[in-house]
């Protein structure tokens, strides 16, 4: 496998991995739950005035007819409660699961004070800072959307990873060869040249010097 495409799947899984987190941990922090996440609840209070610009939500169990919850929210001696029955159902899948949103309080008015509730009617109600789950469902949104751009991404970077590991090849080592040496496989072999002979020159040969003798008369 060449080594271009084991780095690219490499990066391609981590990003692809980092994405999937991010969507994991987006969709678990839009996630709300009314029974947990309340400034009151139950069929009396008090809950302060000034945690919210947004108001609050007044939500209850899904199988409670918003017409049949009758109740009443004090501030400064005026009921500052409103239904939303005309908008309100059950069965509309608000990614609440079990509850539903009824009415509301305080919208746009947060001048410090504390309000009191009383629900006529006895059923229990959760009373939502409407700003903070609209900050958690907009955050978590974000964050998911995010997830699946990096997710994305990550997997054209394995694809182009997988493409490249699986058509290019590895070059194989030029090795040079020394002289008388042994062929290696795959390489051309080398031939060797023969050594040129020099001719052989021909020395005179050396007379050898007799004596010669004189004859005495």
């Amino acid at each position: 496998m060449h080594t271009a495409g084991k780095v690219l799947l490499i990066i391609g899984g981590v990003i692809t991995v980092l994405g999937i987190v991010m969507i994991v941990g987006g969709a678990a922090a839009a996630s709300f739950d009314p029974t947990k996440e309340n400034v009151a609840s139950g069929t009396s209070g008090s809950f302060s005035a000034s945690d919210s610009g947004l108001g609050f939500s007044v939500w209850v169990s899904e199988s409670v007819a918003c017409e049949d919850v009758e109740m009443e929210v004090l501030y400064q001696g005026n009921d500052e409660y409103y239904d939303t029955c005309w908008s309100s159902d059950p069965s509309e899948d608000d990614g609440v699961d079990g509850y539903y949103s009824v009415g509301g309080v305080g919208l746009f008015d947060d001048d410090g004070g504390t309000y009191t509730f009383t629900v006529n009617s006895g059923h229990t109600v959760y009373i939502t800072d409407s700003g903070e789950e609209l900050g958690e469902a907009v955050g978590g949104f974000f964050a998911a959307a995010g997830g699946v751009l990096v997710a994305i991404c990550g997997g054209v970077i394995l694809l182009i990873g997988l493409i490249l590991a699986l058509t290019l090849k590895t070059k194989d080592p030029v090795v040079m060869q020394q002289m008388g040496g042994q062929m290696m496989a795959g390489q051309m072999p080398m031939q060797q040249m023969p050594a040129q002979q020099m001719p052989a020159q021909q020395m005179p040969a050396q007379t050898t010097a007799q004596p010669f003798e004189y004859e005495q008369k």
